[in-house]
């Protein structure tokens, strides 16, 4: 398992080999006319960009005294990094901040369909879940399921591995960098091979820390969150192995004290995914458990902005499955329920620690 873990990189690599247009369709639009915002059928199948921003305007809409719909900048191609905000009586900003992030890696569809589904969960059990009332009575939620606008749309549309965002470079013809590679949190330490300086490589750092548009933008929010309210947790959600990692990446010398609250909730989170259906999460040090990722949004948010809990968390598949990246449609509810399970349980624990 160790060594599978460590050989992802390189399959990332390979996998990145630019593909035929013909290998990568346009998915399907999103809401039919007839389709309700409850319906489960949204998590269904895969949608293309233009449906998700609809679908959290809708979403935001249809709840207009528990979200509102943001954005905390643009792209490179100049499109909107939008995200909902979710509160609860107290109105917004007045609570501790609960922060997720998908899609951060274009090719990674099932982190936008499950930070949907938590943002759906948290609105529709309001007046019907003690805990979920409870929790959103408790924390400001910042839900950013598309944190990769460009990247996002050149997965779906031209290159479906694609995972850097589409900012072009001076002096090459190679495209993009790895916005999780991007921020400035031991950006330039280059000893554990946590990220790439190379341009063309799918682990491309950038030539500075925070120089695409879009890791700047939401460093920015976070800054202005912490600050504002406090940053209770932060997950960065990814696939695929069925991880549960908590900070750091940057080093496999520097770990959580093994029984700090920070560790022991990434097993508890683990353990409460694992039960929904049967589907093992493993839970450990991001840099331990799968490999040195240099430069990342977890580890900024927990050692340069203090937040009280932060994680990666990579979904379905689990690393031996076939498919790797291209989960099925079929499975997509089924990781949503996991991850919302997942979340549930962490956010009784965080409002009582």
């Amino acid at each position: 398992m160790k060594l599978l873990m460590k050989l992802l990189p390189i399959l990332a690599v390979f996998l990145s080999i630019p593909v035929s247009l013909s290998a990568a369709p346009s998915p399907p639009d999103g809401l039919t006319g007839n389709e309700s915002l409850e319906s489960l059928s949204w998590f269904e199948r895969y949608h293309d960009y233009r449906a998700h921003v609809d679908y959290l305007r809708r979403l935001s809409e249809a709840h207009r005294s528990r979200a509102r719909i943001l954005t905390v900048g643009k792209s490179f191609k100049k499109r909107n990094i939008w995200g909902i905000h979710l509160f609860g009586k107290s109105g917004p900003r007045k609570k501790p901040a609960v922060v997720f992030f998908g899609t951060a890696h274009a090719r990674e569809w099932i982190t936008t369909m499950v930070t949907e589904y938590i943002a759906s969960r948290l609105l529709t059990s309001y007046g019907v879940s003690k805990d979920v009332r409870y929790a959103l009575d408790s924390f400001d939620f910042y839900i950013f399921p598309v944190v990769n606008p460009d990247g996002f749309v050149h997965s779906q549309t031209t290159h479906r591995m694609w995972r850097k965002n589409r900012q072009k470079q001076d002096g090459t013809s190679c495209v993009g960098r790895d916005l999780n590679r991007n921020w400035d949190v031991h950006w330039d330490d280059g000893a554990g091979g946590g990220a790439s300086a190379w341009p063309c490589h799918p682990t491309y750092r950038g030539h500075r820390a925070f120089d695409a548009p879009e890791t700047m933008a939401l460093a920015t929010a976070l800054q202005a969150i912490k600050q504002r309210q406090g940053l209770r947790l932060f997950i960065d959600w990814h696939s695929f192995g069925q991880l549960v990692m908590h900070p750091y990446g940057y080093s496999c010398d520097k770990t959580l004290p093994r029984f700090s609250a920070a560790a022991w909730l990434a097993g508890e989170l683990a353990d409460a995914m694992s039960k929904v259906h049967g589907a093992e999460y493993k839970a450990g040090a991001a840099c331990e458990l799968l490999y040195a990722t240099t430069g990342d949004s977890v580890d900024y948010a927990f050692e340069v902005l203090g937040a009280d809990y932060a994680y990666t968390i990579e979904l379905r598949p689990g690393p031996r499955a076939r498919g790797g990246f291209r989960l099925p449609e079929d499975q997509i509810l089924a990781t949503a329920e996991e991850a919302w399970a997942g979340v549930r349980h962490a956010l009784q624990f965080i409002h009582r620690d």
